[in-house]
């Protein structure tokens, strides 16, 4: 756990294409004659990794972080010695898949799998110069230089942990690094390792992003959709997760499906199958956009009449409205259903023939403007901590007492209906917690900022307020002049 009076601030990336080496694991240690023996192998193909990663049709990951950066940036094919398939590579590891080690050896999970990681790099070395992605020449490949996807066979435990005859082991997604100066839990070769004379996926410094080859959904298994693939690697260049990891506060105002980094990588543009969940990912909450430089906002420090942009078009734009406090702050995006925003949906409660409660999830009809309420202190002080950055609320495992504050998330989406009466998120009977039926503004609608009331501290509108700016009197006021479009009018009137 890292120190909670360190600043995590999504980082500034530089706009231009990364190298991706895509991995794919196959296991068969030697002697092995079953899948209870650890041998688990690709199935799913090389072509089918590479389209998925680097096509430039359709909801790829390609597309998909050049939507969000207005083709500024993405994952581009790794240089593969060898190959008919760019940016791809298979290889077989003769040893057992993780899943069946962890069986032998547990309580020792993170060294497992870092020695895995570490052998796999290994085997790709006579396939690709590491060296030549060392563009500082610094001795290490940083998340700037070179990403790695390491594509287990098998399935990926976060989606279901049954499994088949085909498919008899998992792992779980994640994104991390691999200690430079000691074996994890002891166990040898569980290190970052050294190839071409640089260090690969080094704590601090480089990440690795691993994946399972399969993820069960609508009761069967499917290739892994990008969405996860999209949020892992968005943690390898620097962005924070957006939703609470313990769920100890229920209603918590968090974003859902509105950011990436919450649960938009399950973003479906055909949302009642569920089969195809994940396969339409999300933007990034527009705060993480602007801190990677995916975006420049649009400033607003007077009232009047400006304009907002559809962000899958061309001329996308993020209107920030400034306040009295410069570290907090209101930022309006248009999301059409367009681009990668078909993929959003809404959960629906419903009640079958027998009673039995369940949800349906359903595409909104129509887009329109969502706005946020960003707090850069409360960002930049808690989101190194998962709890809190979603909670708010005093947590003395983690937590100094000067530090019990209360305050919302730093990223809160202001949906236009969704909230009770204390600022938390509702579960009306008919939509589920989260998911509302309507989040966005249109032509009519007007917001009132002093109709929103902080969940922590039930103050309005802000969480602080300068000397001199009453809490009573301060309100921003935004009028919707026109209906749904790529291009919204409206009107800003804020009272200081």
């Amino acid at each position: 756990m890292a120190n909670l009076r360190t600043s995590v601030t999504t980082k500034k990336l530089e706009m231009k294409p990364v190298p991706l080496l895509v991995l794919l694991l196959s296991f068969k240690p030697e002697g092995a004659k079953t899948k209870e023996d650890g041998i688990q192998m690709i199935t799913t193909g090389k072509e089918y990794w590479y389209n998925a990663c680097f096509g430039d049709e359709g909801y790829t990951l390609k597309n998909f972080y050049k939507e969000m950066s207005g083709g500024k940036f993405y994952f581009e094919p790794a240089k593969v010695i060898g190959t008919d398939t760019p940016g791809v590579l298979e290889v077989v590891l003769d040893i057992p898949h993780p899943d069946r080690m962890n069986r032998e050896m547990p309580g020792k999970n993170h060294g497992v799998a870092f020695y895995c990681i570490a052998e796999a790099l290994k085997k790709a070395d006579p396939y690709i110069d590491f060296a030549y992605y060392d563009n500082d020449e610094g001795g290490y490949l940083s998340s700037d230089e070179f990403n790695v996807l390491l594509i287990h066979a098998g399935y990926d435990i976060s989606g279901g942990k049954d499994f088949t005859d085909k498919l008899r082991w998992g792992v779980f997604a994640n994104c991390g690094s691999l200690p430079e100066d000691e074996n994890q839990d002891g166990i040898k070769g569980a290190i970052a390792p050294e190839l071409d004379g640089v260090k690969l996926c080094a704590k601090g410094i480089g990440c690795y992003t691993l994946v399972g080859e399969y993820r069960q959904m609508g009761g069967e298994f499917i290739p892994h959709p990008i969405g996860t693939i999209a949020h892992e690697l968005g943690h390898s260049i620097g962005f924070h997760d957006v939703y609470d990891y313990d769920k100890e506060v229920v209603g918590w105002p968090l974003p859902y499906m509105f950011s990436l980094m919450g649960h938009g990588n399950y973003g479906n543009a055909n949302a009642e199958n569920d089969v195809l969940k994940g396969s339409v990912p999300q933007h990034l909450d527009p705060f993480q956009k602007i801190r990677s430089g995916f975006a420049v906002p649009e400033e607003v420090n007077e009232n009047g009449e400006y304009t907002v942009r559809s962000l899958s078009g061309v001329d996308a734009n993020i209107l920030k409205i400034n306040t009295p406090d410069p570290k907090e702050y209101f930022l309006l995006e248009n999301r059409q259903m367009e681009g990668f925003s078909k993929g959003l949906y809404r959960r629906r409660c419903t009640v079958d023939e027998n009673g039995e409660p369940s949800d349906v999830c359903e595409n909104y009809e129509q887009g329109g403007i969502i706005i946020w309420h960003i707090d850069e202190d409360i960002f930049d002080r808690y989101s190194v901590i998962k709890r809190t950055n979603g909670s708010g609320f005093f947590n003395p495992d983690t937590e100094e007492e000067d530090d019990a504050a209360r305050h919302d998330p730093g990223i809160v989406a202001l949906f236009k209906n969704g909230f009770d009466e204390n600022g938390l998120l509702k579960n009306d009977g008919k939509f589920v917690l989260g998911y509302p039926e309507d989040p966005f503004f249109r032509g009519g609608d007007v917001f009132n900022s002093n109709e929103y009331i902080s969940a922590a501290t039930h103050t309005r509108s802000l969480n602080s307020f300068p000397e001199g700016v009453s809490p009573d009197t301060y309100n921003l006021k935004i009028e919707f002049l026109e209906d749904n479009g790529e291009e919204m009018k409206i009107r800003v009137t804020q009272t200081k």
